[in-house]
């Protein structure tokens, strides 16, 4: 699985960090970060769509603010989880702004495919299948 999420966080060169990218690949990093950006999303949707289900918040704004802290979550659980197994590694921590690529890497991702989730689950809320665009 790991080879499943590495072409996703490295952009398929264009966010591939060195050595940094390196030491994600071979210490399975991107296995435990890429299972929590797809299932956060899909959860985070199908929370907002089917349990939240409110025509109070089916406004665009109330789904953007929704998926951006499922995204916020996102960012600190790559943040954090590539520090922490780095700093396992190294004595001195080779890699200072690598952290924060990788983060918002994710962010971006997360946002991506909670709009993707978003669009496939939303035609069967009942109050919020417009949201984020109405028809």
């Amino acid at each position: 699985m790991n080879d499943f999420f590495a072409p996703l966080y490295e952009g398929w060169g264009l966010f591939y960090l060195n050595t940094f990218s390196d030491d994600l690949y071979n210490n399975q990093i991107y296995l435990p970060v890429g299972w929590t950006l797809l299932l956060s999303s899909l959860l985070s949707m199908a929370v907002f769509y089917y349990v939240i289900n409110h025509p109070r918040f089916n406004r665009w704004y109330h789904w953007l603010l929704f998926t951006a802290l499922i995204a916020l979550i996102n960012f600190a659980v790559a943040y954090f989880t590539s520090h922490n197994e780095i700093n396992l590694l190294y004595e001195e921590d080779p890699y200072n702004t690598q952290y924060y690529t990788f983060g918002l890497v994710n962010f971006l991702y997360t946002f991506i495919f909670s709009a993707i989730c978003s669009f496939v689950i939303r035609w069967w809320s009942i109050n919020s299948a417009t949201t984020p665009i109405p028809q």
